[in-house]
């Protein structure tokens, strides 16, 4: 207790941010479900805690860790946040002992990033309050920045490949990070280059291959193999950003920028201080990674966090030398976020709905429908749902909204939990089939019945209308 004390006294400005985190976190807490990701994940979480197969049995292209964590967080919401709380405050506290090497032994600009930091991981900006993959890989890619920097032999490249192979689980763009190390290895003549190299790589493989071991023994190796890694490359091009995924907005011209950009660091290297060029490659790598697949979502911006940061403190207390790459890493974020139009969620208003909603100002309908207008329906359908069945029975989502499966804690018919998933990997037959065998207790149709064929036809001949709530209509079996 006493060296604890004593530790808080030392850091009380690292105490201060924690406090401002869990503050600014507190609404996070009482969000309702009206997130389509987040609901995937519980909805995958307890079907796990159900003995569900993850990948033959219900599909996602993530790796497991998400789904696990979610698991661990026993499918419900408020545990998912909680558990993304305390993993953000383990995450500021390994930043800042990669601020620390970036820094020492300038306090002011420790301190600086760290706040920049946690207020990008934290507010609603760049989806901060959510509980997506980039938030828990920030943690194991973070610690691997920490490792491998001034790494002297093969063992220390290999727990920093370690480290990057854990986050792989997940989500796979970490591991362009591993990418940094080398190239600086080799601009500053490392003489144990290669073999560190390659302690890096086959550590960052050992997590990944541990997985695919674990799920062939599991009966779901080809669906894992496919799902959380071979369906992502066709995944990364199926989005036309800007003028139809032409020019820059093509990933060949995204590669050609980095190689471009690499080499010029790389060259330059030991014309800056090295501290820079750690930054500008870091930032290159981070940046490619967050417009790997072209989609503006906020949330990919958070793997450039740590960067970003550091940065920002260089560019306001830095020395000149130091402060035009930092400036220089700024500069292209902000050109490519308005190149590919990335937007962001508002801050203000998250945290005014909030203290309106405890402070009686707001009933819960409208405090929910700042969310999203659809957050009553489903919460409504998810009620009847609950009401009229039992917590064993299946039911079948047609549309986008797998926060009714969560929130009403039953488990799709099928593999997949979403519309755009059965769609997108031409799981139509699939999925009718399943219907067919599985005949799940109801069926909720959100519309547009026809795009998965023979869904009528089942509807037809072994559901009735119970009951339409807005365009929703809930659908029971007939017999049962």
């Amino acid at each position: 207790m006493g060296k604890a004390i004593k530790w808080l006294v030392k850091h009380e400005w690292l105490a201060l941010i924690w406090a401002g985190v869990i503050f600014l976190r507190i609404p996070n807490l009482f969000e309702p479900y009206w997130y389509g990701d987040e609901a995937i994940y519980l909805v995958i979480g307890q079907a796990i805690n159900k003995g569900v197969s993850l990948y033959s049995q219900i599909h996602d292209n993530k790796p497991p860790l998400l789904y696990l964590t979610a698991a661990i967080s026993g499918g419900y919401l408020f545990w998912f946040k909680f558990l993304a709380m305390v993993w953000n405050l383990a995450t500021i506290w390994v930043f800042t002992k990669t601020a620390e090497k970036f820094f020492h032994p300038n306090k002011r600009m420790v301190i600086t990033a760290t706040a920049v930091f946690a207020l990008l991981t934290t507010l609603p900006l760049l989806e901060g309050n959510i509980a997506n993959a980039e938030l828990f890989f920030l943690l194991p890619s973070l610690a691997a920045v920490w490792k491998l920097w001034g790494s002297r032999n093969e063992k220390d490249a290999f727990s920093g490949g370690l480290l990057l192979g854990v986050g792989a689980l997940f989500k796979m763009p970490v591991l362009l990070e591993a990418g940094v190390w080398p190239l600086l290895w080799l601009a500053y003549h490392e003489r144990k280059m290669w073999k560190k190299t390659a302690a890096l790589a086959a550590g960052a493989m050992i997590p990944i291959l541990l997985s695919l071991v674990f799920y062939y023994f599991q009966g779901s190796g080809k669906e894992y193999l496919t799902a959380a890694w071979l369906q992502n490359l066709p995944y990364l091009s199926s989005w036309k950003a800007g003028s139809g995924g032409t020019g820059i907005y093509s990933i060949k011209a995204r590669l050609l920028i980095l190689a471009g950009a690499l080499a010029a660091i790389t060259v330059g290297a030991r014309r800056i201080e090295k501290k820079g060029a750690i930054l500008a490659t870091w930032a290159a790598l981070t940046l490619f990674a967050a417009l790997l697949s072209g989609r503006p979502y906020p949330h990919y911006l958070l793997q450039m966090a740590g960067a970003l940061a550091v940065a920002t403190a260089w560019a306001v207390w830095g020395k000149e030398k130091t402060r035009l790459p930092a400036l220089g890493v700024l500069a292209a974020g902000l050109l490519f976020f308005a190149i590919f139009r990335f937007y962001v969620y508002p801050v203000g208003s998250y945290y005014i709905n909030f203290a309106q909603w405890i402070a009686g100002r707001k009933n819960t309908a409208d405090y929910y429908h700042a969310f999203n207008p659809a957050i009553n329906r489903n919460y409504a359908v998810a009620k009847a749902v609950v009401e009229r069945s039992r917590n064993k029975d299946k039911i079948f989502v047609w549309g986008d909204e797998p926060m009714i499966y969560a929130l009403a804690r039953r488990l799709p018919s099928g593999r997949y939990t979403v519309k755009y998933h059965i769609k997108d990997f031409e799981a139509e037959e699939e999925t009718i089939k399943t219907l067919w065998i599985d005949q799940p207790k109801y069926i909720i149709s959100l519309g547009h019945e026809d795009e998965l064929p023979g869904l009528s036809t089942l509807l037809n001949t072994l559901y009735r209308l119970e009951q339409t709530i807005q365009e929703a209509r809930i659908y029971r079996l007939s017999y049962n």
